[in-house]
């Protein structure tokens, strides 16, 4: 009996471990229905913005599309952050991807779709070759624990970076307390990171001039 038992937690746990791995892609597709996730944007304690995704399976892709806006006020100075995002993904890889920022005035567009060589990736109009392990800082996903080289959604700015995971933490999201891996991605970009056993992102946090920004879904 204790053998049976000690099989099934094994199981349970390679599972667990295996949605991690596949995130939400792979989860939505199965299921079939379009989600949208909702996350409160926090400047220390202060709200600041939101981030929206919306997931939509279609047919043997997933379509998913990010709508960000913060406006933050410091010292007298007002900041202003837009960001939309949309991500074609085919079997837990990132088909093409397309994002338009507007960041305090300063406006970028990326454009990325996979090629025979890796990424075509056009950022502000000047085109270059990415390799085919390149992934875009989009944390939605467990996927981006999976890659070793990140780039930046607003300006396509390269990082190289390394994931690990702190262990399992229960966090404050969605209204409840959430039993959620926690991860963190180290090196020329930082970010921790707490998913729920389906892949869901509940919650992000990073700094950012100095201040703590968090993502925590709603």
């Amino acid at each position: 009996m204790t053998t049976m038992r000690t099989q099934c937690a094994t199981l349970a746990a390679a599972l667990v471990a295996a949605s991690l791995l596949t995130g939400l892609t792979g989860t939505a597709a199965a299921q079939g229905t379009a989600r949208t996730l909702t996350y409160q944007i926090l400047m220390g304690e202060d709200p600041i913005g939101s981030e929206q995704v919306k997931i939509e399976p279609q047919g043997d892709r997933t379509k998913v599309t990010v709508t960000a806006t913060t406006r933050v006020k410091v010292l007298f100075i007002n900041f202003r952050y837009d960001h939309k995002r949309e991500e074609l993904w085919k079997g837990g890889i990132l088909d093409s991807m397309t994002a338009t920022t507007d960041d305090d005035g300063t406006p970028h567009k990326i454009e990325m779709a996979r090629d025979a060589g890796g990424y075509r990736l056009t950022v502000d109009g000047k085109t270059q070759q990415a390799p085919s392990g390149t992934l875009p800082l989009t944390l939605w996903t467990p996927q981006v624990l999976k890659h070793t080289q990140l780039l930046s959604v607003i300006d396509g700015a390269p990082y190289k970076v390394a994931a690990r995971k702190v262990g399992a933490e229960r966090v404050e999201a969605g209204g409840k307390a959430v039993e959620a891996a926690h991860h963190r991605i180290e090196g020329d970009v930082e970010r921790d990171l707490w998913f729920a056993a389906d892949g869901t992102l509940m919650k992000t946090r990073f700094k950012r001039s100095g201040y703590d920004i968090t993502y925590v879904l709603k």
